[in-house]
Order: C-alpha cells, then sequence, then structure tokens
C-alpha cells in the first residue's frame, strides 16, 4: 500500500498560484516551484501533472478566490455600492505587503505572451468573464439609478477593465494607496456623470 501523502494539495496550490502571479508562467521555473512547496519533482508532478498543468490549475485556484468577493457584490444594495466593493478590495489587495497580492495571475500571464493555445484561451476567458461581471454590475446601476452614465455598459466595462489593470501596475510602481484611491474614485465620478458619452460614440460621420 502506497504512503499517504503529507501535504494539502490546496495548500499547495494557493502558493504556487501567488509564485505564477508574482513571476508569471515562463519566469518561474521548476526549481522555484520545488523550493517553494517543499516537494520533489515527482510528488510535484505526481499530483499536479507538469508545469503547464500546474499554471492551469492556479489559474482556477486564484478564480476561486476571487468568489467570495462577486458574492458580495450581487448582495450589494446597488451597482454602484457593488463597483465600491470590488474596487475597495482590489485596492486593498494592492496596498498589501505582499508582492504576489500586488500582482494577478490573469493579467500578468496575457502580458506575458506565453505561447501555448491552451494557457491563451484560458486566461482571455478569465478575463473575458471579469469583463461581464463589471458590465453586469454596470448595467445594474444604471437600471437602479445609482449609476448615471447611459453609456453601453460594454464600454464602460472596459474603461474600468483598463482601471483594474493599471491599479496593478501602480501598485508594483509603490504609487501608494492615496493614488490607487484617487485614480478609484475618478473613475467612478465618471460612471455618475451623466454627460461622459463622447468617448463612446465613435467619431463623427463626414458628408455623404
Amino acid at each position: 500500500m502506497g504512503r499517504e501523502k503529507q501535504f494539502s494539495e490546496a495548500a499547495v496550490l494557493e502558493d504556487v498560484a501567488d509564485l505564477f502571479a508574482l513571476h508569471g508562467y515562463q519566469g518561474t521555473s521548476l526549481a522555484t516551484l520545488l523550493a517553494a512547496t517543499g516537494l520533489g519533482k515527482q510528488s510535484l508532478y505526481n499530483s499536479f501533472g507538469d508545469k503547464r498543468a500546474l499554471y492551469l490549475k492556479s489559474v482556477e485556484c486564484s478564480a476561486a478566490r476571487f468568489q467570495p468577493l462577486e458574492a458580495e457584490m450581487q448582495g450589494a444594495p446597488s451597482g454602484r455600492a457593488a463597483l465600491v466593493a470590488y474596487f475597495d478590495h482590489l485596492v486593498g489587495k494592492c496596498d498589501s505587503d505582499a508582492l504576489a497580492d500586488k500582482s494577478c495571475i490573469v493579467a500578468a500571464g496575457l502580458l506575458e505572451g506565453v505561447d501555448d493555445p491552451l494557457i491563451v484561451e484560458t486566461l482571455r476567458a478569465k478575463w473575458a468573464g471579469l469583463r461581464e461581471l463589471l458590465r453586469d454590475t454596470v448595467e445594474r446601476g444604471q437600471k437602479d439609478g445609482s449609476l448615471r452614465n447611459p453609456a453601453p455598459a460594454a464600454a464602460l466595462a472596459d474603461l474600468l477593465l483598463v482601471v483594474t489593470a493599471g491599479l496593478r501596475v501602480n501598485a508594483r510602481a509603490d504609487f501608494g494607496t492615496a493614488r490607487l484611491q484617487s485614480s478609484v474614485g475618478l473613475a467612478l465620478s465618471m460612471l455618475d456623470n451623466d454627460s461622459l458619452l463622447e468617448a463612446t460614440r465613435g467619431p463623427p460621420e463626414g458628408p455623404h
């Protein structure tokens, strides 16, 4: 009879997800993974598969971490309140002393440009899922009156995605919490303003 595992696969995935978020897929070597987990190569591969499989499982692990926040957003009293909860959470992560908290495995992976179709497809799907959550939240705020900007919810969600990614970069650049909060405040003020529509209308049509 084989020996029972002396480690928690869930705990290992939590640690590995942080490594991939911090160093990227290509920047996280097998030696780094072994050192961080305390596992031997065979134990690591027997439990999780190769590095590619481990990365994909780490992406899912990171996505699971987001579920409590998504539930909080859905339970918020308004669309705007849900966005405030979202950005409060994000700024809190960016303000963390842990560098991995300042990073997003999905955003980092997309920027890294990994040449693997399945990894690219997985990362794009996760980012698209976040966009849909933000779009639905904006649309909810427009319907309940807590957000006055009547621009297309999808366009506003794209704007919030840019803010999301930018906050992570600015946090790594050590901009400080006050500047991150100021950026969030300006972004939300655009959603509060019912006249900021020009950027989403496209260029004016020329004469026929």
